[in-house]
C-alpha cells in the first residue's frame, strides 16, 4: 500500500521543548506578565500543543489503567480482576492541564499579540483564530467528562482579571465553543487585509495552514454537536446541518486532512520503563475474536502475535513440553478474557494464563498463549523482543478523517444532513485501515505486514462488516469503537452516546461481572470535594449544586458512575 506522507515538523535543539532561556522566561512571566513581551506568540502555541499530548500520567492512569479496561480495549496480565470498574484513583489528569499548560498558554498568545503595535497585530489574526480552535478543543475535552468548569472568565488572573472565576455549565460551554469556532472558521476563510505571520513549525498539526484549520474547526463543531443529540436535539441538528452545508473545500476529505500531532520517537517515552510503556496491556478477547473471524487488516497494527512461533515450539519440544512434530498454529492472535468471573475459572487460568517456560542458552523464555497490545502504537521507542529500539514516529490524533467519516455516516443514518450512510460508513472503515497502516509503517511496528487494497475489499464484504441498513447505527458505532483503540476516550464517549458496543452488537462488549454481580462502568470524572477555605469555594459549590440536578448525576460529586449534562439516558 502506498504510504501517505503526513506532516512531520521538527524543532531543532530541544526537540519539541523550548530552550533553557525560554524556560526561564516562562518562570519570569508567572511573576511578571510584562515579561511576555520577550516571547514570540507562536511559542505559546507550541507549548500548549506539546502540553496537550505529553501527559504520560494521563496515558498511564486514565488510558491504560482506567478507560481501556473499562471499555474492554485491554486487560491486565491475568485478565480483568475483581470489581476493577470501581477503582478510579488518580483519574483524571486532564482538568489541571487546561489551566496550567494549555488554556493559559493560548490566552497568553492573544495577550502577546495585544502588546504589539496596531499594524503588527493585524498580521496575527489567523494565528489567534488557530489558537482559539485548539483552546476550544481542549476545553471541550475537559468539560466532556467534568461538566461545569471555569471558562468565560478563566485564564485572566495575571492580567487583572478575577482570581475567582465562575463555573460555566456544560451547556453554556458547548454553546460558547461553537460560537468561537464559527467565528474562527469564518475569519480564517476570509482574505486577510495584510500578510499573516504563519505558525510554521510551531504548529505540529498543520504547519500553520489556515485552510486545514478550517477543516479541523468544522470537524470539531460536528463532534461537539453530536455530543448534544440527546440533550438538545434541535440545537445539535441545526449545528450539524450548518456544518455540512459548508463548501466541500472546508470539510475533511482524506487522511491527509486528519488533525494529528506527529512527533519524534521518544516523545511518547524514553525507554520501556516510562509511564508510556504499554507492555503489560493484554489484547482483549472480544475484539481479537471479531477481528480474527473477519480478517480485519488492522489486527497486526492493534495487537502482537502470541509467543508460539515455530522456534519457541521447537524449544518446547526439545524440553519435552510438547510432542514431536508440533507445528506453529495458524492463529497466533489470542485475546485475554475481559470479564473478572471468567478469569477465576481454573480451566481458563490453566489454558490461557499459565505460560510455559523454557531455557535457551541460559536465558529463560516465557511462551505465552495470549497476545498483547501492539506496544509501538502507544510508545514509538519501545524495544521489541529482539532488542531493537523503536526509531519510528509518534502519532497522537485529535480528529482523524475516519472519525469524521463515521460521524457523517451516523448523522446520515439518523436522517440529518445529506449523503449516503453506506458510502460514509465504508469510507470510515477504509480510511481507518489506511491510517493504521500509515502509522504502523511510520511507527515501525514489529511483526507488521502492510495492508493491500484487496484485503480492504475482502473485509468490507464480510457478513458482519458489509453495510446493513437495518442495523446501521450498530455497525457504525462498532467500527468507530474499533477505530478508537488509539483514542480510548472517544471510544468511551461513543459507548455513552450511542449504547454501542454492547453484549449483542456487531462488535460485542460483554457484560462484566464480579462474583455474579454486574459491574457498573464509570461515565464521568469524579469531582474533587470543595474546600470551604478555598477562595473560589462559593463558585465551585454552586456549580456542583447545579450539576446535582442533572438526571443520573450520581450519589455525590465523586461518583464516577454518574452523568454530565450531555450524557442522557
Amino acid at each position: 500500500m502506498k504510504f501517505i506522507k503526513y506532516r512531520i515538523l521538527f524543532v531543532v535543539a530541544a526537540g519539541l521543548l523550548v530552550s533553557s532561556c525560554d524556560k526561564q522566561a516562562f518562570v519570569d512571566i508567572n511573576k511578571d506578565p510584562d515579561a511576555l513581551t520577550t516571547i514570540p506568540p507562536q511559542n505559546q502555541f507550541l507549548n500548549a500543543s506539546v502540553s496537550i499530548h505529553s501527559q504520560d500520567f494521563e496515558a498511564f492512569y486514565d488510558l491504560y489503567q482506567r478507560i481501556m479496561p473499562w471499555m474492554q480495549y485491554t486487560t491486565a496480565l491475568n485478565g480483568n480482576q475483581g470489581a476493577f470498574t470501581q477503582n478510579w484513583d488518580n483519574f483524571s489528569q486532564r482538568y489541571g492541564r487546561l489551566y496550567n499548560g494549555v488554556g493559559d498558554r493560548l490566552y497568553d498568545l492573544e495577550q502577546l499579540v495585544g502588546r504589539l503595535e496596531a499594524n503588527e497585530q493585524a498580521r496575527y489574526v489567523h494565528m489567534i483564530r488557530i489558537a482559539r480552535i485548539l483552546k476550544a478543543y481542549y476545553t471541550f475535552y475537559v468539560s466532556d467528562i467534568y461538566g461545569s468548569i471555569p471558562y468565560s472568565d478563566a485564564f485572566q488572573g495575571r492580567y487583572g482579571g478575577t482570581l475567582e472565576p465562575t463555573y460555566d455549565s456544560q451547556q453554556q460551554i458547548f454553546a460558547r465553543l461553537d460560537e468561537e469556532l464559527k467565528e474562527a472558521i469564518a475569519t480564517l476563510k476570509a482574505a486577510p487585509t495584510v500578510p499573516q505571520v504563519s505558525l510554521g513549525t510551531y504548529d505540529q498539526y498543520y504547519g500553520g495552514n489556515a485552510q486545514q484549520w478550517v477543516k479541523a474547526g468544522n470537524a470539531l463543531r460536528l463532534k461537539i454537536a453530536m455530543r448534544q443529540l440527546k440533550a438538545d436535539a434541535a440545537k445539535a441538528t441545526a449545528i450539524i446541518n450548518e456544518v455540512l452545508a459548508q463548501p466541500a473545500a472546508d470539510l475533511m476529505a482524506s487522511n491527509a486532512d486528519s488533525w494529528i500531532f506527529v512527533a519524534r520517537t521518544n516523545f511518547t517515552g524514553n525507554d520501556n520503563g516510562s509511564n508510556w510503556n504499554p507492555s503489560n496491556l493484554r489484547a482483549p478477547k472480544p475484539i481479537v475474536d471479531f477481528m480474527w473471524a473477519n480478517q480485519d487488516p488492522r489486527i497486526d497494527a492493534f495487537f502482537t502475535p502470541n509467543s508460539y512461533s515455530q522456534a519457541n515450539i521447537n524449544l518446547l519440544i526439545a524440553n519435552g513440553q510438547l510432542p514431536a512434530g508440533t507445528q506453529e498454529p495458524a492463529r497466533r492472535y489470542v485475546g485475554s478474557y475481559t470479564n473478572p468471573d471468567d478469569t477465576r475459572n481454573n480451566a481458563i487460568i490453566q489454558r490461557f494464563y499459565t505460560p510455559r517456560r523454557v531455557t535457551n542458552n541460559g536465558q529463560e523464555i516465557q511462551v505465552d498463549t495470549l497476545s498483547f497490545i501492539q506496544p509501538r502504537l502507544f510508545s514509538a521507542i519501545f524495544t521489541d523482543a529482539s532488542g531493537n529500539v523503536g526509531t519510528g514516529r509518534s502519532y497522537l490524533p485529535v480528529i482523524t478523517y475516519a472519525d469524521y467519516c463515521f460521524m457523517r455516516a451516523e448523522v446520515a443514518a439518523r436522517g440529518i444532513g445529506t449523503g449516503s450512510t453506506k458510502e460514509w460508513y465504508e469510507a470510515g472503515i477504509t480510511s481507518s485501515i489506511n491510517w493504521y497502516n500509515d502509522i504502523a509503517v511510520g511507527g515501525q511496528f514489529t511483526n507488521y505486514t502492510p495492508v493491500t487494497p484487496a484485503e480492504i475489499t475482502a473485509y468490507l464484504a464480510k457478513p458482519a462488516v458489509a453495510f446493513d441498513a437495518s442495523k446501521a447505527l450498530d455497525q457504525i458505532a462498532s467500527q468507530a469503537y474499533l477505530h478508537f483503540l488509539k483514542q480510548p476516550s472517544e471510544g468511551w464517549a461513543t459507548w455513552k452516546r450511542t449504547g454501542f458496543p454492547n453484549p449483542t452488537s456487531t462488535v460485542p462488549m460483554p457484560t462484566l461481572t464480579n462474583l455474579g454481580a454486574t459491574l457498573v462502568i464509570p461515565r464521568r470524572a469524579p469531582l474533587g470535594i470543595p474546600n470551604p477555605s478555598s477562595p473560589n469555594y462559593a463558585n465551585r459549590q454552586a456549580a456542583y449544586d447545579a450539576m446535582a440536578q442533572i438526571a443520573g448525576f450520581g450519589r455525590d460529586p465523586q461518583d464516577a458512575t454518574g452523568r454530565v449534562w450531555w450524557d442522557r439516558p
